[in-house]
């Protein structure tokens, strides 16, 4: 190890651990975290740019579980000069610690090889391996041939449109390339990531009194049954479609639907239940158009309700398109070629089966992949880590990249 990555390495882990210490969660301590960011890079003559999010488009693309009145911030760090610009984007929002935790999962611990926290994986590992990245082009007087770009965005666990949607479709960021520092394993790249489509299903039927059911009709056994028409008559359907592409897990490449994750009900005992609910996550393969399963679904519980003497109504809450980069685009071969010259195996290159911010580059034809440090089954869990091989690797792999770059 060559002393500046050395350094590199070094101060990769001093940020990774002091960022894991500020809980941004929904708008928590964002400011706070931006800023100390800004002043690591600072220290090294690295510009950088914060721009808060207007409160006004927060207010209009969150939903007040989101809490949408707390300030959002975006930092764009830049290094280097040409006419190509490499931006690396991470985002540095975290899921809830909940239960489960055998340390303080915001008081970062380091043991065996392992640093312990939320976020370390998912992805606060991931920023502090491109920020390092820079800083060592800047220590090392290594002046880039390319503009290096680190965007630094929030919000991705609640869809990102506060985060990397506002850098991309507001302040129109257009890079050449981009590398989203997301756990991806350090033999994977993800060149691409599965849609969904998220809906609310409602039944209804007549509330009556507990003690005279004859009045009424149960909404609730009418739900069941539909949704056990949905189960035996359309899932079997969908495990009939294969997409031609990888996927990290060869079982995402069919599409799936999951019901009930969320449900509806008038949350009295002694009511016959006029109007229940339950949601439907169904997650499209790349092949698919979300629009089009809009309709699938939406004609698929018309027919079935008809079929049934079921009344109901469909209420599409979310959704998105799949996206991908094709395997072989000469940026794609350049960082699969970083990796493979500075870890020594041919990576492979994959859809995700979640989503990723890669959908806000893609879709407006800008290059872009998920390569980064950290354990893929370990994100959102309680005991979350990151190892330090794998910090390490990815900024050798990023350096390297940096390098190559044309």
């Amino acid at each position: 190890m060559d002393s500046a990555l050395k350094q590199a390495f070094e101060i990769s882990q001093k940020i990774l651990v002091n960022s894991v210490k500020y809980p941004t969660i929904l708008g928590d301590s964002y400011e706070e975290l931006v800023d100390y960011y800004a002043e690591e890079l600072s220290k090294y003559g690295i510009h950088t740019t914060i721009h808060q999010v207007p409160r006004e488009y927060c207010e209009k693309v969150l939903s007040k579980q989101f809490n949408p009145e707390k300030p959002r911030y975006i930092l764009i760090a830049r290094l280097g000069s040409g006419e190509k610009v490499l931006q690396f984007n991470g985002h540095y929002d975290v899921v809830a610690a909940g239960g489960g935790w055998s340390t303080d999962p915001f008081n970062p611990v380091i043991t065996d090889g392992r640093v312990y926290g939320r976020g370390t994986t998912d992805m606060k590992a991931g920023i502090a391996a491109f920020l390092a990245t820079m800083i060592y082009f800047a220590s090392a007087n290594k002046e880039p041939g390319i503009m290096i770009e680190g965007a630094v965005v929030p919000d991705e666990e609640i869809g990102g449109a506060t985060g990397t949607g506002y850098l991309v479709n507001e302040l129109g960021s257009r890079p050449d390339f981009v590398v989203i520092a997301e756990p991806s394993g350090p033999g994977n790249i993800y060149i691409g990531h599965r849609g969904n489509v998220w809906a609310m299903i409602r039944v209804r039927g007549k509330q009556a009194h507990g003690s005279t059911p004859w009045l009424g009709e149960n909404a609730f056994e009418k739900m069941i049954t539909l949704a056990d028409y949905i189960i035996k008559k359309y899932k079997p359907t969908l495990e009939t479609r294969k997409s031609c592409l990888k996927y990290e897990d060869p079982r995402a490449s069919s599409p799936t639907i999951t019901l009930g994750g969320k449900l509806e009900a008038p949350g009295s005992i002694n009511i016959v239940p006029g109007q229940v609910g339950f949601s439907i996550d169904r997650r499209l393969i790349i092949e698919e158009k979300a629009e089009q399963v809009v309709e699938e679904l939406k004609e698929l519980v018309s027919s079935a309700s008809i079929e049934l003497g079921v009344e109901s109504e469909v209420e599409i809450v979310d959704y998105s398109n799949p996206v991908y980069v094709e395997e072989y685009h000469p940026y794609v071969n350049t960082l699969a070629q970083a990796v493979k010259e500075t870890l020594g195996v041919e990576p492979s290159k994959t859809i995700c089966v979640g989503g990723l911010d890669l959908k806000y580059y893609l879709s407006k034809g800008i290059p872009a992949v998920a390569y980064g440090p950290g354990e893929v089954n370990m994100a959102h869990k309680a005991n979350e880590y990151v190892t330090l091989e794998s910090l390490y690797n990815a900024l050798k792999v990023y350096v390297k990249l940096v390098e190559s770059f044309k």
